[in-house]
């Protein structure tokens, strides 16, 4: 409608001449007609597949009836599944053409409808096929069930006897180890006294060794005192000996100075010197 007001605002200009308005009104609505109409011509001229035709095809292919097999259930889901793809597919076509027409929001209710009642009827083959597959295998778990059970008395023979069997196992196990408890024990007890007698020596040695260690420790404490004492004797018996010679150099020094005035008088050999 914006579309036509904008269409036919020139034509009511008060700048228009009168006489040229007249013979323009009935071409421009015409064209306003034809542009209103295009849309809807356009969504008229294109054939669209019904949306509710996958599935009156399946009703008619799946009556309910005739689910009463595994091979005919699964195949039913399995046209079921395509059934429902292309009823998807059409309903998206539906949908844009309604953006073609000039009622678009009716156009979608009417597809969304279409829809609706498309799934309704695919509904019916998909829960009855479903079920009857859920049966099929709650019946072959019973029947599992029933052959077990048949087969349970010789089972619950042989596990007695297997069980027994294991029972007596297990005492010879006990008796065994009882056994080789009783043996360990003995064993132990015997070694004992060895043992001990063992650690007993290993201890004496340690303090004997100990012993010696602290003997000669006193010993090298004598040692090293005596050495140190000879050190100093022998650092005293050197100073003495050293403190004699210079007191001898000083007593011949003080002699031969006494004895040099008087040489040239007497004339005689000087005397000789003390060894």
């Amino acid at each position: 409608m914006e579309f036509a007001s904008l269409i036919l605002a020139p034509l009511s200009s008060p700048l228009t001449p009168a006489r040229r308005r007249r013979p323009l009104l009935p071409g421009m609505a015409a064209l306003l007609l034809a542009l209103c109409a295009g849309p809807a011509v356009l969504a008229a001229d294109i054939e669209l597949k019904p949306v509710d035709q996958p599935a009156a095809e399946l009703s008619a292919r799946y009556p309910l009836e005739t689910l009463t097999s595994v091979e005919t259930a699964n195949r039913a889901l399995a046209d079921v599944a395509d059934a429902k793809a292309e009823v998807e597919a059409r309903d998206l076509e539906q949908r844009r053409a309604c953006y073609q027409k000039f009622f678009v929001n009716h156009c979608l209710d009417i597809a969304k409808e279409q829809r609706r009642l498309a799934m309704k009827t695919i509904r019916p083959i998909d829960i009855t096929a479903n079920a009857f597959l859920r049966k099929d295998r709650a019946d072959e778990r019973d029947k599992a069930l029933e052959v077990h059970d048949a087969g349970q008395p010789a089972e619950a023979a042989q596990k007695a006897q297997d069980q027994q069997a294991k029972e007596v196992s297990n005492a010879e196990k006990v008796k065994q180890g009882a056994a080789k408890d009783k043996e360990v024990t003995a064993n132990t007890r015997k070694h004992m006294g060895e043992a001990d007698k063992r650690v007993a020596e290993h201890n004496a040695k340690l303090q004997k060794a100990r012993q010696d260690e602290a003997a000669k420790a006193s010993e090298r404490a004598a040692n090293a005192a005596a050495f140190e004492k000879k050190a100093k004797d022998s650092a005293a018996r050197q100073k003495e000996v050293a403190d004699n010679k210079v007191a001898k150099a000083k007593d011949l020094a003080a002699k031969k100075a006494a004895a040099a005035p008087a040489a040239p008088a007497a004339a005689t050999p000087p005397p000789a010197s003390a060894p």
